[in-house]
């Protein structure tokens, strides 16, 4: 009972300092929450804890991680998330493998590090943490694709990250008990193919499991439709698949993740009533502010504050040598994969990138799992630079995100702007209670004088939404132009796509559907004009490779636009 309550005790001390940071930040919106968080745990660090704080390895990755992962699987924008799967793939595989390469072939130099242990180090200190960076996206309205970029990358270089670090911890767990070296146990190649084939089961497995299990709790949700079962039964998924997948070496991070994007995409929700999914989507967005909130309030308050300042010189080689070894791998790697992409990722967006690593809870989760097992200089050393590494990029990265994303010229959403975003939100809400009403009046549990009530209210607001929706855009032409191109990015996406198809079905040649993939590119560059497939603009005379061989063959199109101009520009 004295430990049950001292538990109780430790969190709510814990709360309290976050109520108290809470109550600051909302009055001085300079400072960030998380980082009015960490600010306040390093106080009392140094001033010193009057309770005993002890953050452990086990409780950020088994407790708290999974909450942080399934809330974002829910909210995460789907369509967007399955659009840019390709550059987010590549980033939190390739590029973070390629991270954690750098680190280690540097590390050895600059710390000191046999091979091994600078492994660990990278896939320790590379996973990226987003939750400061997300929170000003949201406050200054950043496109939604460098949104899913940061967020989708953070979400899957965790799962890589763990697979990489366990690997490479269960070697020197091994090399501990037998009384030998790591490089006794194993060659470099033997480990690199270790890696990885885990990382395969880790994506494939997870991905398999997280998938099985979030349909099979889609179809239970939706024949019960009750909204505390659904709660009950989201949490048995969440950390069912999390732990499940953990005890059999998969990745937990890519089954919850896979799991709660099954049970948040439109159709699913299409199923389930309102009621039921916002109750599910409350409740988990309270566990993830709970669990963010514990975390780095402990954060700040267990840093060693006496490692950092022995350890000072490494830190900061290993704060430069980080952001080296994450920009350098962006900036190249985006690319080549801007050869393949429909639309490319911008210049702007690749330094946003760049400065978005922030590395916080995963790394130091995982660097808080090497001290529990081994003791001694090396762990102090790891200890120091992560800690070290993770508060610098928390107290700078995040708080000088806006002044990165005005200097690279992003546009920020103007007032006019984010009123046509809050206008067009609600009318979808409201749309989506006329059919709920509609659906209620069909199954007969609703009277008919109640649903004609209920939807005259609505209708009338449709309409004034409707009427204030026309007029915002009449007065501001430039959101008109906005939308429209979104719509018309939209279109051409599906060409590109529907082409792509037909070359992989066999339908028409690859030489010939390259060069209509290619005319595809050059209308979305006219539509983008701030993401440049080309080195250089096209001209206006530019013919579209079909016109180019209707001439050729002595036929003419029907239609008076002799010169092929662009449908959209």
């Amino acid at each position: 009972m004295a430990e049950v309550e001292a538990q109780l005790i430790l969190i709510l001390y814990l709360l309290v300092i976050a109520g108290a940071v809470g109550i600051f930040t909302s009055r001085y919106k300079q400072l960030q929450y998380t980082t009015g968080l960490l600010l306040a745990g390093l106080l009392i660090s140094i001033i010193g804890s009057p309770i005993e704080v002890e953050l452990t390895s086990d409780l950020i990755l088994l407790a708290l991680l999974p909450a942080l992962i399934f809330n974002d699987a829910l909210n995460i924008d789907v369509d967007a998330f399955r659009r840019n799967i390709v550059p987010i793939l590549g980033l939190a595989v390739i590029g973070l493998l390629a991270s954690i390469v750098i680190i280690a072939v540097v590390g050895q130099a600059v710390f000191g590090f046999s091979l091994a242990v600078a492994i660990l180090f990278g896939a320790i200190i590379m996973p990226t943490d987003p939750v400061s960076v997300l929170a000003v996206f949201e406050d200054l309205g950043v496109p939604e694709r460098l949104n899913i970029l940061v967020e989708g990358e953070s979400l899957l270089n965790d799962g890589v990250s763990i697979v990489v670090y366990s690997s490479i911890l269960a070697l020197f767990v091994q090399a501990e008990s037998g009384g030998v070296e790591v490089a006794d146990l194993v060659t470099p190649s033997a480990l690199l193919a270790d890696i990885g084939l885990g990382i395969g089961v880790a994506l494939v497995g997870g991905a398999l499991v997280g998938g099985v299990v979030g349909y099979g709790a889609y179809q239970l949700i939706s024949r019960v439709d009750d909204e505390l079962t659904a709660v009950v039964l989201s949490f048995i998924v969440a950390y069912g698949v999390y732990v499940s997948l953990d005890v059999f070496g998969s990745s937990g991070v890519i089954g919850t993740l896979v799991a709660g994007i099954i049970l948040g995409s439109s159709p699913s929700r299409s199923e389930i009533s309102p009621e039921t999914n916002f109750t599910v989507e409350a409740i988990w967005g309270y566990a993830a502010f709970i669990a963010n909130t514990l975390i780095f309030v402990a954060l700040g308050i267990i840093t060693p504050f006496d490692l950092l300042i022995e350890y000072a010189p490494q830190i900061v080689a290993a704060i430069v040598l980080v952001f080296f070894a994450r920009a350098v791998v962006i900036y190249p790697l985006v690319g080549i994969l801007n050869r393949w992409l429909a639309t490319p990722i911008s210049r702007a967006y690749q330094h946003v990138l760049s400065w978005s690593g922030i590395h916080a809870s995963v790394s130091i989760a995982l660097v808080l799992g090497v001290s529990e097992r081994f003791s001694g200089p090396l762990a102090e050393q790891l200890s120091a630079l992560v800690f070290g590494v993770a508060a610098f990029t928390l107290l700078v990265n995040g708080p000088t995100m806006g002044r990165v994303i005005a200097r690279v010229g992003i546009s920020k959403q103007r007032p006019p702007q984010r009123l046509y975003e809050a206008l067009v939100g609600r009318l979808h809400g409201v749309n989506a209670a006329l059919d709920t009403a509609v659906r209620l009046l069909e199954r007969d549990e609703i009277p008919t004088s109640v649903f004609e009530d209920i939807t005259a209210i609505y209708k009338d607001e449709q309409r004034e939404l409707e009427t204030a929706i026309e007029r915002l855009l009449d007065k501001h032409p430039s959101i008109r132009e906005h939308e429209e191109r979104l719509g018309q990015h939209r279109i051409l996406i599906a060409e590109y796509e529907a082409i792509s198809g037909a070359i992989q079905r066999g339908e028409i040649s690859n030489d010939v559907g390259s060069r209509l993939l290619d005319d595809v590119k050059v209308e979305l560059d006219r539509v983008m004009s701030d993401e440049w497939t080309l080195e250089e603009p096209t001209t206006p005379e530019y013919r579209p490779y079909w016109r180019q061989q209707l001439k050729k063959v002595g036929v003419e199109a029907d239609s008076g636009d002799d010169n092929g101009a662009y449908r959209f520009g």
